[in-house]
Protein backbone atom coordinates (compact mmCIF):
# COMPACT_ATOMS: atom_id res chain seq x y z
CA UNK A 1 0.00 0.00 0.00
CA UNK A 2 0.83 3.43 -0.77
CA UNK A 3 1.71 6.46 1.86
CA UNK A 4 0.20 9.94 1.55
CA UNK A 5 2.43 11.83 4.58
CA UNK A 6 1.33 15.72 4.58
CA UNK A 7 3.87 17.59 6.38
CA UNK A 8 4.40 21.58 6.71
CA UNK A 9 8.32 20.97 6.01
CA UNK A 10 9.37 23.12 2.83
CA UNK A 11 11.21 21.86 0.45
CA UNK A 12 14.01 23.07 -2.75
CA UNK A 13 13.47 21.52 -6.39
CA UNK A 14 16.16 22.21 -8.76
CA UNK A 15 15.23 22.63 -12.46
CA UNK A 16 16.75 19.42 -12.96
CA UNK A 17 13.74 18.13 -10.90
CA UNK A 18 16.32 16.95 -7.31
CA UNK A 19 14.39 17.81 -4.47
CA UNK A 20 16.16 18.35 -1.71
CA UNK A 21 14.79 19.05 2.50
CA UNK A 22 15.97 22.29 4.30
CA UNK A 23 17.02 20.00 7.09
CA UNK A 24 18.05 16.41 7.85
CA UNK A 25 14.99 15.72 9.41
CA UNK A 26 13.54 15.39 6.23
CA UNK A 27 16.02 13.61 4.46
CA UNK A 28 16.04 9.96 3.36
CA UNK A 29 17.15 8.86 6.59
CA UNK A 30 13.16 9.98 7.51
CA UNK A 31 11.37 8.00 4.88
CA UNK A 32 13.24 4.99 5.48
CA UNK A 33 10.94 4.02 8.48
CA UNK A 34 8.08 4.89 6.69
CA UNK A 35 9.85 2.86 3.52
CA UNK A 36 9.60 -0.64 5.68
CA UNK A 37 5.92 -0.91 5.60
CA UNK A 38 4.79 1.06 2.61
CA UNK A 39 5.70 0.71 -1.19
CA UNK A 40 5.61 4.29 -2.19
CA UNK A 41 5.57 7.82 -0.39
CA UNK A 42 3.30 10.74 -1.97
CA UNK A 43 5.07 13.81 0.42
CA UNK A 44 2.10 16.34 0.48
CA UNK A 45 4.31 19.47 1.10
CA UNK A 46 5.13 22.96 -0.07
CA UNK A 47 8.35 22.75 -3.00
CA UNK A 48 9.98 25.94 -4.11
CA UNK A 49 11.75 25.61 -7.67
CA UNK A 50 14.86 27.64 -6.81
CA UNK A 51 18.55 27.09 -8.75
CA UNK A 52 19.68 29.76 -6.10
CA UNK A 53 19.36 28.75 -2.64
CA UNK A 54 21.98 27.09 -1.04
CA UNK A 55 21.51 23.47 -0.40
CA UNK A 56 22.87 20.46 1.38
CA UNK A 57 23.79 17.68 -0.96
CA UNK A 58 23.29 15.43 1.72
CA UNK A 59 20.05 16.07 2.22
CA UNK A 60 18.60 15.46 -1.56
CA UNK A 61 15.76 13.34 -2.01
CA UNK A 62 17.30 10.41 -3.76
CA UNK A 63 15.08 7.26 -2.68
CA UNK A 64 13.12 6.67 -6.49
CA UNK A 65 9.81 5.25 -4.13
CA UNK A 66 9.36 9.15 -2.39
CA UNK A 67 7.75 11.28 -4.81
CA UNK A 68 5.98 14.66 -3.88
CA UNK A 69 2.81 16.08 -4.74
CA UNK A 70 3.65 19.68 -4.70
CA UNK A 71 1.19 22.28 -3.24
CA UNK A 72 1.46 26.05 -4.96
CA UNK A 73 4.41 27.64 -2.40
CA UNK A 74 3.76 30.13 0.44
CA UNK A 75 4.91 31.60 3.78
CA UNK A 76 2.76 32.97 6.46
CA UNK A 77 -1.05 33.42 6.54
CA UNK A 78 -1.24 36.46 3.72
CA UNK A 79 0.15 34.55 1.30
CA UNK A 80 -1.40 31.47 1.99
CA UNK A 81 -4.78 33.01 1.65
CA UNK A 82 -3.84 34.16 -2.20
CA UNK A 83 -3.40 30.23 -2.78
CA UNK A 84 -6.28 28.81 -0.60
CA UNK A 85 -8.37 27.61 -3.14
CA UNK A 86 -5.44 25.92 -5.08
CA UNK A 87 -4.15 24.50 -2.50
CA UNK A 88 -7.94 22.60 -1.84
CA UNK A 89 -8.28 22.02 -5.42
CA UNK A 90 -4.67 19.88 -5.13
CA UNK A 91 -6.05 18.02 -2.50
CA UNK A 92 -8.79 16.88 -3.43
CA UNK A 93 -7.92 15.29 -6.16
CA UNK A 94 -5.02 13.27 -4.24
CA UNK A 95 -7.18 12.41 -1.55
CA UNK A 96 -9.46 9.48 -2.62
CA UNK A 97 -9.98 5.63 -1.15
CA UNK A 98 -7.14 2.95 -1.28
CA UNK A 99 -4.08 4.59 0.44
CA UNK A 100 -2.37 4.96 3.73
CA UNK A 101 -2.87 8.73 5.11
CA UNK A 102 -0.34 10.51 7.44
CA UNK A 103 -0.62 14.05 8.50
CA UNK A 104 2.38 15.10 10.49
CA UNK A 105 1.17 18.10 12.87
CA UNK A 106 0.65 20.62 13.86
CA UNK A 107 0.93 22.68 10.61
CA UNK A 108 -2.07 24.50 7.90
CA UNK A 109 -1.44 21.50 5.59
CA UNK A 110 -2.13 18.47 7.97
CA UNK A 111 -5.08 20.64 9.12
CA UNK A 112 -6.13 20.79 5.59
CA UNK A 113 -5.53 17.04 4.27
CA UNK A 114 -7.27 15.82 7.46
CA UNK A 115 -10.21 18.11 6.88
CA UNK A 116 -10.39 16.89 3.22
CA UNK A 117 -10.27 13.26 4.12
CA UNK A 118 -12.97 13.62 6.95
CA UNK A 119 -15.25 15.17 4.36
CA UNK A 120 -14.74 12.35 2.04
CA UNK A 121 -15.21 9.68 5.05
CA UNK A 122 -11.91 8.36 4.58
CA UNK A 123 -9.60 7.41 7.90
CA UNK A 124 -6.45 8.64 8.59
CA UNK A 125 -3.49 8.86 10.77
CA UNK A 126 -2.04 11.83 12.92
CA UNK A 127 1.51 12.28 13.90
CA UNK A 128 1.47 14.44 17.11
CA UNK A 129 5.13 16.32 17.17
CA UNK A 130 4.36 20.32 18.67
CA UNK A 131 1.91 22.20 20.18
CA UNK A 132 0.98 25.15 18.79
CA UNK A 133 -0.08 26.76 21.86
CA UNK A 134 3.54 26.59 22.57
CA UNK A 135 4.57 27.65 19.82
CA UNK A 136 2.97 30.73 19.46
CA UNK A 137 3.48 31.70 22.97
CA UNK A 138 4.10 35.34 23.72
CA UNK A 139 7.81 35.80 23.76
CA UNK A 140 8.31 32.63 21.45
CA UNK A 141 7.16 33.99 17.96
CA UNK A 142 7.09 37.22 16.84
CA UNK A 143 4.27 38.46 14.73
CA UNK A 144 1.30 40.81 14.97
CA UNK A 145 -1.23 37.40 14.08
CA UNK A 146 0.84 35.61 16.84
CA UNK A 147 -2.19 35.35 19.18
CA UNK A 148 -4.52 34.55 16.51
CA UNK A 149 -2.32 31.91 15.19
CA UNK A 150 -2.13 30.63 19.02
CA UNK A 151 -5.83 30.40 19.09
CA UNK A 152 -6.21 28.49 15.87
CA UNK A 153 -3.41 26.80 15.90
CA UNK A 154 -4.74 24.95 19.12
CA UNK A 155 -8.08 24.70 17.76
CA UNK A 156 -7.05 23.18 14.88
CA UNK A 157 -4.80 20.71 16.20
CA UNK A 158 -7.63 19.60 18.36
CA UNK A 159 -9.99 18.81 15.27
CA UNK A 160 -7.05 16.55 13.67
CA UNK A 161 -6.35 14.69 16.57
CA UNK A 162 -10.10 14.27 17.61
CA UNK A 163 -11.01 12.99 14.01
CA UNK A 164 -7.99 10.86 13.54
CA UNK A 165 -8.28 6.88 13.73
CA UNK A 166 -4.71 6.41 14.95
CA UNK A 167 -2.79 8.97 16.51
CA UNK A 168 1.00 8.70 17.23
CA UNK A 169 1.82 11.32 20.13
CA UNK A 170 6.09 11.95 20.26
CA UNK A 171 5.56 12.78 24.10
CA UNK A 172 4.55 10.20 26.60
CA UNK A 173 1.95 12.48 28.43
CA UNK A 174 2.18 16.19 27.35
CA UNK A 175 0.44 16.35 23.95
CA UNK A 176 -2.21 13.91 25.59
CA UNK A 177 -3.53 16.25 27.70
CA UNK A 178 -4.47 18.99 25.26
CA UNK A 179 -5.35 17.13 22.75
CA UNK A 180 -7.05 13.91 23.05
CA UNK A 181 -7.40 11.00 21.01
CA UNK A 182 -10.77 9.79 20.54
CA UNK A 183 -11.41 7.05 22.58
CA UNK A 184 -11.86 4.05 19.59
CA UNK A 185 -8.79 6.08 18.16
CA UNK A 186 -5.70 3.44 18.25
CA UNK A 187 -3.04 5.32 19.87
CA UNK A 188 0.90 4.63 20.41
CA UNK A 189 4.16 6.81 21.84
CA UNK A 190 6.80 6.87 19.69
CA UNK A 191 9.19 10.01 19.76
CA UNK A 192 10.18 10.92 16.33
CA UNK A 193 13.64 10.71 17.89
CA UNK A 194 16.51 7.81 16.31
CA UNK A 195 19.28 7.22 18.30
CA UNK A 196 21.11 4.49 16.88
CA UNK A 197 23.36 2.08 19.03
CA UNK A 198 26.55 3.25 18.34
CA UNK A 199 25.94 7.28 19.44
CA UNK A 200 25.35 5.61 22.82
CA UNK A 201 28.03 6.61 25.14
CA UNK A 202 30.04 3.81 26.48
CA UNK A 203 30.46 6.09 30.14
CA UNK A 204 29.88 9.22 31.33
CA UNK A 205 30.81 12.57 31.39
CA UNK A 206 33.04 13.15 34.44
CA UNK A 207 32.95 17.24 35.24
CA UNK A 208 36.86 18.24 36.19
CA UNK A 209 35.59 21.76 38.72
CA UNK A 210 39.25 22.89 37.84
CA UNK A 211 39.01 23.17 33.83
CA UNK A 212 37.16 25.97 32.33
CA UNK A 213 32.85 23.95 31.85
CA UNK A 214 32.18 23.63 28.51
CA UNK A 215 28.48 24.41 28.51
CA UNK A 216 26.35 23.21 25.09
CA UNK A 217 22.78 24.74 23.78
CA UNK A 218 21.57 23.28 20.33
CA UNK A 219 18.66 24.67 18.45
CA UNK A 220 17.84 26.81 15.31
CA UNK A 221 17.76 30.40 15.76
CA UNK A 222 15.09 31.43 12.91
CA UNK A 223 13.13 32.26 15.78
CA UNK A 224 13.65 33.15 19.87
CA UNK A 225 11.67 29.70 20.67
CA UNK A 226 15.27 28.05 22.03
CA UNK A 227 15.70 31.81 23.99
CA UNK A 228 19.06 31.80 23.30
CA UNK A 229 19.13 35.77 25.02
CA UNK A 230 18.29 34.14 28.65
CA UNK A 231 21.48 31.51 28.39
CA UNK A 232 23.90 34.44 27.25
CA UNK A 233 22.41 36.04 30.09
CA UNK A 234 22.67 33.15 32.33
CA UNK A 235 26.70 32.48 30.58
CA UNK A 236 26.89 36.46 32.13
CA UNK A 237 25.90 35.73 35.61
CA UNK A 238 27.97 32.50 35.67
CA UNK A 239 30.87 34.84 34.47
CA UNK A 240 29.80 37.61 36.91
CA UNK A 241 30.29 35.07 39.60
CA UNK A 242 33.92 33.99 38.15
CA UNK A 243 32.02 30.63 37.18
CA UNK A 244 35.03 29.79 34.37
CA UNK A 245 32.86 28.60 31.63
CA UNK A 246 32.39 28.97 27.90
CA UNK A 247 29.25 28.06 25.60
CA UNK A 248 29.09 26.73 22.52
CA UNK A 249 25.96 27.13 20.13
CA UNK A 250 25.03 25.23 17.53
CA UNK A 251 22.31 26.03 14.96
CA UNK A 252 21.89 29.00 12.57
CA UNK A 253 18.98 32.08 11.78
CA UNK A 254 18.03 34.53 11.17
CA UNK A 255 18.50 35.87 15.10
CA UNK A 256 22.47 34.63 15.21
CA UNK A 257 23.84 38.26 13.97
CA UNK A 258 21.55 39.89 16.86
CA UNK A 259 22.76 37.17 19.35
CA UNK A 260 26.04 37.47 18.77
CA UNK A 261 25.63 41.37 18.92
CA UNK A 262 23.80 40.77 22.35
CA UNK A 263 27.46 38.61 23.83
CA UNK A 264 29.32 41.43 22.49
CA UNK A 265 26.80 44.40 24.59
CA UNK A 266 27.23 41.80 27.61
CA UNK A 267 31.17 41.76 27.15
CA UNK A 268 31.04 37.92 27.16
CA UNK A 269 31.80 37.63 23.44
CA UNK A 270 34.92 35.90 24.01
CA UNK A 271 33.10 33.18 26.28
CA UNK A 272 30.91 32.37 23.12
CA UNK A 273 30.78 30.31 20.01
CA UNK A 274 28.20 30.37 17.66
CA UNK A 275 28.87 27.68 14.94
CA UNK A 276 25.29 27.90 12.84
CA UNK A 277 24.20 25.05 11.51
CA UNK A 278 26.69 21.96 11.61
CA UNK A 279 26.47 18.55 10.51
CA UNK A 280 25.04 15.82 12.31
CA UNK A 281 28.32 14.39 13.23
CA UNK A 282 29.65 17.57 13.79
CA UNK A 283 26.43 17.90 17.13
CA UNK A 284 27.67 14.48 18.43
CA UNK A 285 31.21 15.49 17.92
CA UNK A 286 31.04 18.44 19.97
CA UNK A 287 28.37 17.32 22.36
CA UNK A 288 31.58 14.38 23.90
CA UNK A 289 33.52 17.53 24.49
CA UNK A 290 31.25 19.22 26.00
CA UNK A 291 30.06 19.26 30.17
CA UNK A 292 27.19 20.60 30.75
CA UNK A 293 23.92 20.61 28.15
CA UNK A 294 21.34 23.73 28.40
CA UNK A 295 18.13 23.91 26.60
CA UNK A 296 15.84 26.73 28.21
CA UNK A 297 13.20 26.11 24.83
CA UNK A 298 9.81 28.44 25.57
CA UNK A 299 8.21 25.52 23.41
CA UNK A 300 8.65 21.77 22.48
CA UNK A 301 7.36 18.57 21.61
CA UNK A 302 10.41 15.69 22.45
CA UNK A 303 13.25 17.28 21.99
CA UNK A 304 15.88 15.54 19.65
CA UNK A 305 18.98 17.59 21.43
CA UNK A 306 18.51 16.80 24.49
CA UNK A 307 17.63 12.78 23.90
CA UNK A 308 21.37 13.00 21.78
CA UNK A 309 22.99 15.13 25.25
CA UNK A 310 21.86 12.69 27.06
CA UNK A 311 23.20 9.29 24.96
CA UNK A 312 26.52 10.95 25.01
CA UNK A 313 26.25 11.12 28.88
CA UNK A 314 26.14 14.38 29.63
CA UNK A 315 24.15 16.05 32.64
CA UNK A 316 21.03 18.44 31.14
CA UNK A 317 19.23 21.43 32.35
CA UNK A 318 16.28 22.04 30.71
CA UNK A 319 12.65 24.23 31.46
CA UNK A 320 9.59 23.06 32.48
CA UNK A 321 8.07 22.63 28.98
CA UNK A 322 6.63 20.27 26.62
CA UNK A 323 8.37 17.09 26.95
CA UNK A 324 11.58 18.05 28.82
CA UNK A 325 9.80 17.14 31.85
CA UNK A 326 9.31 13.60 30.66
CA UNK A 327 12.96 13.46 29.72
CA UNK A 328 15.01 15.10 32.76
CA UNK A 329 14.91 14.73 36.38
CA UNK A 330 12.98 17.30 38.03
CA UNK A 331 15.98 18.72 40.31
CA UNK A 332 17.42 19.89 36.56
CA UNK A 333 14.54 21.92 35.72
CA UNK A 334 13.53 25.92 35.84
CA UNK A 335 10.95 27.94 34.70
CA UNK A 336 10.99 29.48 31.17
CA UNK A 337 13.05 33.01 30.81
CA UNK A 338 14.91 31.99 34.13
CA UNK A 339 18.48 32.77 33.98
CA UNK A 340 19.10 32.88 37.36
CA UNK A 341 17.93 29.28 37.37
CA UNK A 342 20.14 28.30 34.80
CA UNK A 343 23.38 29.58 36.31
CA UNK A 344 22.39 28.41 39.69
CA UNK A 345 21.77 24.99 38.09
CA UNK A 346 24.67 24.99 36.41
CA UNK A 347 27.07 26.37 40.06
CA UNK A 348 25.17 23.00 41.86
CA UNK A 349 26.67 20.76 38.99
CA UNK A 350 30.31 22.34 39.31
CA UNK A 351 30.00 22.07 42.86
CA UNK A 352 28.72 18.80 43.50
CA UNK A 353 30.40 16.44 41.64
CA UNK A 354 28.15 12.90 43.04
CA UNK A 355 24.75 15.45 41.89
CA UNK A 356 26.19 15.84 38.26
CA UNK A 357 27.42 12.44 38.24
CA UNK A 358 24.08 10.79 38.85
CA UNK A 359 22.30 12.77 36.38
CA UNK A 360 24.36 11.74 33.82
CA UNK A 361 24.42 8.05 34.72
CA UNK A 362 20.18 8.54 34.95
CA UNK A 363 20.32 10.38 31.53
CA UNK A 364 22.44 7.76 29.79
CA UNK A 365 20.34 4.98 31.18
CA UNK A 366 16.73 6.82 29.67
CA UNK A 367 18.45 7.98 26.66
CA UNK A 368 19.01 3.66 25.80
CA UNK A 369 14.68 3.78 25.76
CA UNK A 370 15.03 5.94 22.42
CA UNK A 371 16.90 3.61 20.75
CA UNK A 372 15.73 2.95 16.98
CA UNK A 373 15.25 -0.36 18.07
CA UNK A 374 13.08 -0.36 20.44
CA UNK A 375 11.26 2.30 18.79
CA UNK A 376 10.83 1.28 15.33
CA UNK A 377 8.15 -1.28 16.76
CA UNK A 378 5.53 1.04 18.32
CA UNK A 379 5.71 3.11 14.89
CA UNK A 380 5.59 -0.23 12.80
CA UNK A 381 2.02 -1.07 14.81
CA UNK A 382 1.30 2.41 13.90
CA UNK A 383 1.80 2.22 9.99
CA UNK A 384 0.13 -1.26 9.94
CA UNK A 385 -2.93 -0.31 11.74
CA UNK A 386 -3.54 2.61 9.04
CA UNK A 387 -3.15 -0.10 6.69
CA UNK A 388 -5.95 -2.05 8.41
CA UNK A 389 -8.54 0.64 8.53
CA UNK A 390 -7.38 1.46 4.85
CA UNK A 391 -8.10 -1.73 3.42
Amino acid sequence: MNLYFATEARFIKRSNGNIYSQSESFSDSLWVRYLSVYDQIYVIARVSVDDKIGVNEKFRISDERVHFIEIPYYVGPVQYLKVAYKIRKVLDKCCLPGSAYICRVPGQIGSLVSSCLKRKNISYGAEVVGDPWDVFAPGAFNHPMRCVLRYIGRRQLKRVVRNASAVLYVTKNSLQKRYRANRNSFTVVASNVRIENDSIALQTKKIDAGKCCELISVGSLEQMYKSPDIVLKAVSILREKNINCRLTWLGGGRYQPSMEELAKDMKISEYVDFRGDVSSAEVRDTLHRSDIFILASKTEGLPRAVIEAMACGLPCIGTKVGGIPELLDKDVLVEVNDAEGLADKVIQMLQDASFANEQANRNLEEARKYKDSVLSKRREAFYKELIRISE
